[in-house]
């Protein structure tokens, strides 16, 4: 057994270690009330821009537009969204290795190019080999929410150039603070919204002659075709974007705050348990004392 000296250090260490994770824990909460507010505030603009884009490209081609062109070849593009910092338990690995399990599908996700936003994406690609592009990595949210425009414009030439085939963006859902799910999205080329299937007797979807698509109503472009699908698609494009790295912030702090109350917890139980050993120790000693004064006083 450690003597008592040992294990009072060992205490202060501990304790030491609690007050810390006690305070990130505190400041991850004040912060994913914020971060959690701005993610929900933008899902209802995020989700009526998407079905728009999505039903206005039924019936579309990449004749009307590049965004809706079949890849032929070039290179697949993945924006990953991860935090910078860590300590904040499975969040960043679980994404990775998500992303990492698909992207070994040559078939859908050809010749990988991976675009991180935070440092510990960038880590975790580099240490297997993976190609990396310029993303944003350690640098403020506010100047990584300027710089989704510059990577939305460089993937969007790239990709109509053809020197990129598929364009994914790849993210934290936020669910709650217990809750994140990694999410892997295609972006480009946009796919047309399916038909829905309509319900059987029993509230079932089926396929067949009843379903019905998407939108079947005729789409009058003003000014133009081209002038509405030029302005719509790349905001499409980089509002999808700008949702993963709000979902990235949100779930970030939610993870964090999970975690370092789990660690404040830990330590708070291992404070008890190296006291218990410590009252042992001490009464140990006493009781050597006593058997020693004891034992002289007869020899005497």
């Amino acid at each position: 057994m450690a003597n008592l000296r040992d294990i009072r250090r060992r205490i202060g260490s501990v304790g030491s270690t609690m007050q810390i994770t006690n305070a990130m824990k505190m400041v991850s909460t004040a912060k994913l009330n914020r971060a959690q507010n701005a993610a929900r505030a933008s899902q209802p603009y995020a989700a009526e821009l998407r079905r728009m884009a999505t039903s206005i490209s039924s019936g579309l081609s990449g004749e009307d537009h590049p965004f809706f062109k079949q890849p032929d070849g070039g290179v697949t593009a993945i924006v990953v969204f991860t935090s910078d910092r860590g300590l904040c338990g499975g969040f960043n690995n679980n994404l990775c290795k998500e992303l990492m399990r698909q992207m070994r599908d040559q078939e859908a996700m050809p010749d990988p190019e991976v675009i991180p936003f935070g440092r510990k994406g960038a880590d975790f690609f580099r240490r297997r080999g993976v190609t990396i592009g310029d993303g944003a990595v350690q640098i403020p949210l506010a100047e990584k929410q300027a710089r989704i425009g510059e990577v939305v414009k460089r993937l969007v030439e790239r990709f109509i150039g053809g020197e990129v085939g598929r364009v994914f963006v790849a993210y934290n859902q936020y669910r709650s603070a217990m809750t994140q799910n990694p999410a892997v999205t295609p972006l480009l080329p946009i796919v047309p919204s399916q038909p829905e299937e309509a319900p059987d007797a029993g509230g079932n979807q089926t396929a067949g002659a009843d379903a019905r698509p998407a939108d079947e109503r005729e789409v009058l472009f003003e000014p133009s075709r081209h002038g509405v699908l030029e302005l719509l698609l790349p905001s499409y494009v980089e509002n999808q974007m700008f949702q993963a790295l709000l979902n990235t912030e949100a779930g970030e702090h939610g993870a964090r705050m999970v975690a370092m109350d789990g660690a404040t917890r830990n330590a708070e139980d291992m404070i008890s348990s190296l006291t218990l050993q410590a009252n042992k120790a001490r009464q140990a000693a006493i009781t050597t004392e006593l058997i020693e004064i004891v034992a002289g006083a007869e020899a005497l």
